[in-house]
């Protein structure tokens, strides 16, 4: 019995050891990784501030657990935007974007098992020739001795994901920096003045100048304003012959009916991804490419035709480098 009684003696004597060094342990945690990128911070702000775009970089998809399931919810890049995953692996969390400073800031609260562990992340993107990119998490511990334990072992248990995935990140952001500037935009409801023509590439500069001149005819002559840049939308598209059927046209502030060849049309609004690509109109097949990856990549599902969006006037700007194209996919 005095044996069992001094074991037990023992066992309190350890135990409130272990409770006085858990309280003089950190109430607080931080993990913290970096790397250097080699790309535009926008670029790197676009695949960080949305939670769509993690899939392509972070450890924490079907990959690392196939049971898990993820769901999306809120608006991209908005504050209240949440992806929450549920998976035997995984467990059960949701992140929650709580700030944006657009190209340099991203923050989100994160928590585990409904709440039962919490911590605050961000993500800082710093410019300069090759982009800082820091990934951090911060936590409070409170006052369970457990927690306490537990927070020696957060450097080790969460650096590892954040070193693959700013790994990841930084191949991801490489590759796409010789891609055009890509974002997600609307194309607002607007009414247009169009004339539906096709052409091969013998034809097509024939073709669009006569359209276009013929739109700008109608408008003088009609005293209308116009209201946007002039645009194709690529209805029909013969990648082997490069023959297509074209809906050419420019926007106005008001029409009442057409003439001729010249239609009037109310176009509804609609969701998009935009590529702001640079260079002569025979070489926008770059942009088209970078587009059908992004959309693919991003899981976003394309409808309807492709647009043209002529921002730069031929005639006005002679250096085709500079000619600005708005290539633009629209999605659900």
């Amino acid at each position: 019995m005095k044996i069992f009684i001094k074991i037990l003696y023992w066992l309190l004597g350890i135990l409130a050891v272990l409770l006085i060094v858990a309280y003089l342990l950190p109430k607080k945690y931080s993990v913290e990784r970096s790397v250097y990128i080699n790309a535009d911070k926008h670029l790197i702000y676009d695949l960080t501030s949305n939670f769509r775009k993690w899939t392509l970089w972070v450890p924490w998809t079907q990959e690392m657990d196939s049971t898990a399931v993820f769901e999306i919810t809120g608006m991209d890049g908005q504050v209240g935007a949440t992806w929450k995953w549920n998976g035997n692996k995984m467990g059960e969390g949701i992140m929650t974007a709580t700030d944006f400073i657009p190209g340099q800031l991203i923050t989100y609260d994160l928590s585990f098992a409904q709440g039962k562990y919490k911590s605050k992340g961000k993500i800082v993107i710093e410019d300069g020739d090759s982009c800082k990119v820091a990934w951090f998490d911060e936590g409070d511990l409170g006052d369970n001795p457990l927690n306490r334990y537990m927070g020696l072992f957060m450097n080790k248990m969460m650096g590892p994901d954040f070193e693959k995935g700013l790994s990841k990140l930084k191949k991801v952001a490489e590759e796409r920096k010789s891609w055009p500037r890509i974002e997600e935009t609307k194309i607002p409801a607007q009414l247009v003045l169009i004339i539906r023509d096709s052409a091969g590439p013998q034809t097509f500069e024939k073709v669009m100048g006569k359209a276009f001149n013929e739109v700008m005819a109608f408008i003088r002559a009609q005293k209308l304003v116009p209201k946007g840049f002039p645009f194709a939308i690529y209805i029909k598209w013969d990648s082997v012959t490069m023959f297509s059927v074209m809906d050419i046209g420019i926007p106005v502030e008001w029409a009442n009916k057409g003439k001729g060849r010249v239609e009037v049309v109310c176009l509804p609004e609609q969701k998009g991804v935009k590529a702001i690509y640079f260079g002569p109109y025979s070489k926008t097949e770059v942009a088209y490419r970078a587009l059908d990856q992004y959309c693919k990549e991003s899981n976003l599902e394309t409808t309807g035709w492709p647009w043209e969006v002529y921002v730069t006037d031929p005639k006005t700007e002679k250096d085709t480098m500079k000619w600005e194209t708005d290539i633009i996919f629209p999605i659900k």
